[in-house]
């Protein structure tokens, strides 16, 4: 960075900066250290393959030399961190060969070389793969020095703005990324949300630790985590193709259809309009989609999309057909375009003329080959006017499959994409999120068990000390472990679901024996939350926030808990989640719990 980029004395830069180099080893150990975050607001997905990861490092074993690793020094519980500007997949793809994820010349690093391995292998917390790799390569590996940048910042804008400026020339980011970064107004952010909802990467906070962002990275490999790359909505709907999606594109999708939603004309479709809206050039719309998204709440636009996505979701699984099957015999150009025109044709009539589905199959029947009716433009700009005559289209065919819409039980709700959405951040984020069974023991005897209750809410008001603006959540219905989950196969005679390692097992079949029905069993279970020693206010909060999501069929009651202005107490004790245990808060620490909520 040139002085005349920047209207500071040189003396302040090199006070801001400092270039250090570091082993591999040395790295490693800061990676196990938890020294290394990502902030999700302007780093991209980890999306680099396999290939990608072992060809950086046989480019390490050959000694090439690499591109420098930018780090913002930052501090976080009151200890020294690192935020990671420039360099997570390289991090990423060093960390992961050591731990054995992949190999290079089909053979897996030796955990025996460094003290930080060797110890992780000796507490059975990492496995040695075979075949092992010469200890010799290993240790040319582990004694790599890296070049390492490190920033001092007191504000986030100028993270924000390094990390734009490094990018700048777009041989590192995509244009869509190039856009997000950094941006952090409530469109880009609205945009972010959806897409990683989606694409099921989502994470409750925007800063991770490097060690937890593999649980949402994307793959073109079988991992025993991470996300697979054909199971994304857009790859396996033949929407978009899989480097599609690495370059971000499904938030192009995402940030058009959410502009059609917020603004009051139906607006067109362009590169240099989606420019505009992230305030990457200058120009009007910026204000514009900014403006008309406060006047209708990104909440509230948040939750149309989902639940047209649900249904979209709903009607393609009762189909047995990808989306671009669904609607052509042909291989069609564009089906970008064509999925958008389905998906508004769905929220005009969902939530413009306020209808709902009523025929499925014939909703299926309607949609079969609907392409033809179809006419996109091509070419770089999609104006609005194709835009809505085709939608007007769509509309006039599948009208007659929807209906007004009838109150609904908000009880009882869908909640598809939410609820995977939860079950995803549960990985990364472990001291909010709670899983139970059942509300009855394995025992065979299907008695309510009083004392799991209890600790249900126990958990809850622990989980809301966390900090001012934690929410909690204990999901019931979804077995933690496969034992158990065997078991509640075994005793009631019922298939669990399995989305992403959990088992799903539902809590129809407690609800029917217990109370005769899940609608029975709801209400009881809000009158049981009544009896609990808390406040009442906290009652209240809990009772207004318990769900019943019905998953494929499986009744799932998800209790949610907001923290309040103060710390709650159960029993007149105050509790704290540390991972998946509940602690009693010492009299000596109350000064400290108090003064975390005091200083919001």
């Amino acid at each position: 960075m040139s002085k005349s980029s920047v209207n500071i004395p040189a003396s302040s830069v090199q006070r801001e900066l400092s270039i250090r180099s570091e082993s591999i080893q040395r790295i490693y150990n800061f990676y196990t250290s938890s020294l290394f975050y990502v902030n999700r607001r302007y780093q991209r997905k980890l999306v680099w393959t396999i290939e990608e990861k072992r060809a950086f490092i046989d480019s390490i074993l050959q000694g090439f030399p690499v591109p420098i690793i930018l780090l913002a020094e930052a501090e976080r519980e009151k200890s020294s961190v690192f935020e990671i500007i420039d360099g997570m997949q390289r991090l990423n793809a060093i960390t992961s060969f050591i731990e054995g994820e992949f190999e290079i010349h089909e053979k897996f690093f030796d955990l025996q070389t460094m003290v930080e391995s060797k110890s992780l292998l000796d507490q059975g917390k990492l496995k040695q793969k075979m075949p092992i790799l010469d200890r010799s390569l290993c240790e040319i590996i582990a004694s790599y020095i890296l070049p390492i940048s490190v920033y001092s910042f007191d504000e986030n804008e100028k993270v924000d703005e390094v990390f734009r400026r490094i990018n700048s020339n777009g041989k590192h980011l995509s244009r869509q990324e190039l856009r997000a970064a950094g941006a952090t107004t409530d469109f880009p952010d609205l945009v972010r949300r959806i897409s990683s909802e989606i694409r099921t990467d989502t994470s409750a906070s925007d800063i991770l630790l490097l060690n937890n962002m593999k649980y949402i990275s994307i793959t073109n490999r079988e991992l025993e985590y991470g996300i697979k790359v054909d199971d994304i909505f857009w790859v396996k709907n033949n929407v978009l193709r899989k480097e599609m999606v690495r370059e971000s594109k499904d938030e192009e999708i995402v940030a058009d259809l959410v502009a059609y939603m917020a603004l009051p004309e139906t607006p067109r479709s362009s590169s240099e309009v989606l420019d505009e809206y992230y305030g990457l050039v200058e120009g009007p719309r910026r204000d514009e989609i900014e403006a008309a998204l406060r006047r209708k709440n990104p909440d509230v636009i948040r939750e149309q999309f989902v639940k047209v996505y649900d249904e979209v979701r709903r009607v393609l699984d009762e189909s047995g057909r990808r989306f671009s099957e669904l609607i052509s015999e042909q291989n069609l150009q564009s089906v970008p375009r064509y999925f958008q025109v389905v998906f508004l044709s769905f929220y005009e009539l969902m939530f413009v003329e306020r209808m709902e589905i009523a025929n499925y199959r014939g909703l299926i029947d309607c949609l079969i080959n609907i392409g033809q009716n179809i006419r996109i433009t091509r070419g770089g700009n999609w104006s609005s006017a194709n835009k809505t005559n085709n939608i007007r289209a769509v509309k006039g065919i599948i009208r007659d499959c929807f209906k007004p819409r009838e109150r609904i039980d908000p009880s009882i709700d869908s909640w598809l994409t939410e609820f995977e959405t939860l079950l995803v951040q549960s990985k990364t984020e472990q001291t909010l999120y709670d899983f139970k069974q059942g509300f009855t023991k394995l025992d065979g005897r299907g008695e309510f068990d009083q004392e799991s209750f209890n600790k249900i809410i126990k958990t809850l008001t622990a989980m809301t000390n966390h900090s001012p603006n934690a929410t909690g959540h204990v999901c019931v219905g979804v077995a933690d472990n496969d034992n158990d989950a065997k078991r509640v196969e075994s005793i009631y005679g019922i298939q669990c679901i399995e989305y992403k390692g959990f088992k799903i097992a539902g809590i129809g079949h407690e609800a029917s024996r217990l109370q005769g029905g899940v609608d029975k069993f709801f209400r009881w279970l809000i009158q049981k939350v009544q009896s609990q020693p808390i406040e009442q206010s906290v009652k209240d909060n809990i009772g207004r926030n318990i769900k019943l999501v019905n998953y494929y069929g499986k009744d799932v009651a998800l209790f949610s808990l907001n923290a309040g202005r103060d710390p709650t107490a159960y029993d007149s004790r105050y509790y704290q989640r540390i991972g998946a245990n509940i602690q009693e808060i010492k009299f000596s620490e109350y000064g400290d719990l108090f003064r975390r909520f005091t200083q919001v």
